[in-house]
């Protein structure tokens, strides 16, 4: 159950994210003042105009953004989330009449195109501006403002500096402009630069994953493939493994002469006391001490008592 919940959570907030991307790639790209040469809407009137484009490769539903041309009140004229035609295709634009009556219909802003303001398009948050464009205030009668797509591939977006003659659902942009591609193939026509680089690519790519390998994988394996016993033999540990003392066990049961029991109770007794040996890597070196009575077991040994 948990596990549905939390699938069913990422998959909302996917598309959540989703949705905001794609109303991240509308911009504004023309408006018009109201005149003469303005296009004429449903209800037969010239009214000024707004070009929204869809600057991505999949299709955007803009219902419940916003259009406004003041700062203060991002939430002017709302585009409607009921009607199905609020979708802009990928590359297409959408025209909106500035009409200044937004009950006229879905594409009708509640407010005109004024040379000097200033208009915005706004998520549907409506808190987030996504484009704006400044309409100049020596517009001439007439003309647009717009932004043109320097690379036509890459819709690299800049205002034009002059006026423009209207072209309202056209995509503004030279449409034979050299795509990067083109440049390219121009710059390198035999694949040198580009085989290059993949190659780094690649062996670079190849670099990073040993390093994250050895950095997690191999040093783990290492660390638990260290014998117990390189641990015993750390300097100062002198506590003794179930292990060893059930090797020691069966090797005084198995044996039957007292010299045995004595060695290996006096190795036992050196080592645990940290007299006479030396630490090394699995062994224990036991050194005569004179001391300790090593070469003297007469004095240190005793007789057993009879197994009968």
């Amino acid at each position: 159950m948990n596990r549905r919940f939390t699938l069913t959570i990422l998959a909302l907030f996917a598309a959540f994210a989703l949705n905001a991307q794609n109303v991240s790639d509308l911009i504004i790209t023309e408006a018009m003042v109201d005149g003469e040469n303005s296009v004429v809407d449903d209800y037969g009137r010239k009214d000024g105009w707004i070009e929204i484009f869809n600057n991505s490769q999949g299709t955007v539903n803009f219902g419940g953004c916003f259009l406004t041309d003041d700062p203060n009140d991002l939430k002017k004229s709302l585009i409607p989330k009921t009607d199905l035609r609020t979708t802009v295709g990928p590359r297409q634009s959408v025209i909106f009449y500035a009409s200044g009556r937004g009950e006229d219909g879905t594409f009708y802003a509640g407010f005109k195109v004024r040379r000097g303001s200033t208009i915005y398009l706004v998520s549907n948050d409506g808190r987030t501006i996504v484009d704006s464009l400044e309409i100049p205030e020596d517009l001439p009668e007439g003309m647009s403002v717009s932004k043109f797509a320097e690379d036509i591939k890459g819709m690299d977006w800049e205002v034009s500096s002059t006026p423009t003659e209207p072209s309202p659902g056209i995509m503004n942009g030279d449409q034979n402009a050299e795509t990067n591609a083109q440049k390219m193939a121009r710059e390198d026509p035999h694949g040198f630069i580009l085989t290059i680089v993949s190659v780094a690519v690649v062996f670079a790519a190849l670099a990073i994953l040993w390093f994250l390998f050895w950095l997690f994988f191999d040093r783990k394996a290492n660390k638990k493939s260290a014998p117990k016993a390189a641990v015993m033999a750390k300097s100062g540990d002198k506590k003794m493994s179930p292990e060893v003392a059930a090797a020691i066990a069966m090797a005084l049961n198995m044996e039957n002469g007292g010299e045995v029991y004595a060695a290996i109770a006096t190795a036992l007794h050196l080592y645990l006391a940290d007299t006479a040996h030396d630490n090394e890597s699995f062994v224990i070196t036991i050194r005569p001490n004179e001391a300790s009575g090593w070469k003297y077991k007469g004095r240190n040994f005793r007789h057993l008592p009879n197994k009968n």
